[in-house]
């Protein structure tokens, strides 16, 4: 619908726009963003290969130039002949008609209502935090330097800021006295722990941020050889590294409290914010109560779902639902049935968001790609594996069984015979 109807938090009118992060997360697939991700690769998936178009240095996550990822998707959509392009806010949903909603969180007001006329039930909703920006240039280098944690990888990717421990005391301590911008706090079931605000961090005691985003593990300051008291991490906002990200700093302060807080930090004294931090709601529905397997609606088979607004939580996550939605929207086409195995990463995501949940359970709550959703692993010589083998096995696993199930499903004739299904 953009742009001629905007949302809280996306700007411009180019399609698959990320906002919150530039991150897809990890890549190693003994992690579960990692593995999510070659499971997609595994199977052609377009819009992962768009993301690594427009990677940019991260170490071992695939972080993305927001700009040259939303132009790639676009180019992707207007070359397609079999896609027509209609900039406009949809409103209305015939059940009679096939249809895949991918709105995402941010849907329109209109559209939200029109999905929850279908099914009947109320929607869901959480606050969701954008971190600020900064011009790379503005940096004080007399106070930061570049490394990756435990000096991974071939490049130095990140841009780390140290801060003493007088100076995180007092940076934790403006956090928590800090004026948001809604004067009365959020209750704490409307915030995502996924993603929760920096200063809502501080408040829950003043050892959490340095065992949470500024934790300085794996960091040595080339200046005394040794960890600091804690670390703001930066990560690249674009490819030409000009705009960092200052991680896991997604906030709701207000603007002049952004800017007074975070150059207390010595790097930062003089920053240029090309960004500063917001917070927005998210809405998903029920998806327990209201998704079928495939992902179509229940009360309306025609209508499928995909994306963060079904509880998927992640952009990894978002992409995963989209691709799952759209085969089982082509599988229902064709009249054919093949499931996707339950040891794939993307098919146990599923299964824990269409699984519909006793009457006493919790309420439901997005969800991120995890190891805990896997089946546990077969191990052949009878010992229980520790932790690492464990992952190694499930991540196996699941390769297999994606290529499996890819070369027997994918209508578009992905050559998975040429692509190798490994730990790497």
């Amino acid at each position: 619908m953009r742009p001629e109807k905007t949302t809280p938090a996306h700007t411009g009118g180019r399609l698959a726009q990320l906002v919150c992060s530039n991150s897809f997360k990890g890549l190693s697939v003994t992690g579960a963003h990692g593995l999510l991700k070659e499971e997609l690769r595994l199977w052609g998936c377009d819009l992962i290969e768009a993301a690594f178009e427009a990677r940019v240095p991260a170490g071992e996550s695939l972080a993305i130039d927001r700009e040259r990822f939303s132009q790639a998707v676009e180019e992707r959509i207007e070359a397609s002949p079999l896609i027509h392009l209609v900039r406009e806010e949809v409103t209305e949903i015939d059940p009679e008609q096939w249809t895949l909603v991918a709105a995402g969180p941010l849907a329109s007001p209109a559209l939200v209502e029109q999905l929850l006329t279908l099914v009947g039930g109320t929607r869901l909703s959480f606050f969701d935090a954008i971190a600020p920006v900064v011009n790379v240039e503005s940096l004080d280098e007399e106070h930061c330097w570049r490394a990756n944690r435990w000096d991974k990888g071939d490049t130095t990717d990140f841009i780390n800021c140290p801060l003493d421990k007088p100076t995180y005391d007092a940076f934790v301590a403006g956090l928590v006295k800090a004026d948001a911008v809604d004067p009365r706090p959020f209750e704490n079931q409307e915030l995502f722990e996924g993603c929760l605000p920096i200063e809502e961090m501080a408040r829950r005691g003043p050892e959490t941020l340095r065992h949470g985003p500024l934790r300085p593990v794996g960091l040595d300051d080339p200046r005394t050889g040794r960890w600091p008291h804690a670390v703001l991490q930066l990560r690249a906002e674009n490819r030409e590294g000009t705009l960092f990200n200052l991680v896991g700093c997604q906030t709701r302060l207000k603007w002049g409290e952004q800017k007074r807080l975070f150059s207390l930090i010595p790097a930062l004294a003089h920053a240029e914010f090309a960004r500063l931090g917001a917070m927005h709601r998210n809405t998903f529905l029920d998806s327990p109560a209201v998704l079928a397997e495939d992902f179509s609606l229940r009360c309306a088979p025609k209508v499928f779902l995909a994306g963060q607004i079904t509880g998927a939580e992640g952009y990894t996550e978002a992409v995963a639902t989209g691709f799952y939605a759209a085969v089982g929207l082509h599988q229902k086409l064709s009249g054919e049935s093949l499931p996707m195995p339950e040891s794939c990463m993307l098919a146990s995501l599923v299964r824990h968001l269409t699984t519909p949940r006793p009457p006493d359970a919790p309420l439901f709550q997005p969800m991120n790609a995890n190891f805990g959703l896997l089946p546990k692993p077969s191990e052949t010589t009878g010992r229980k594996p520790d932790k690492t083998r464990k992952k190694e096995l499930q991540a196996q696993a699941a390769l297999d069984s994606a290529q499996a199930w890819g070369r027997k499903v994918l209508p578009w004739g992905i050559p998975l015979e040429e692509k190798d299904a490994r730990i790497c």
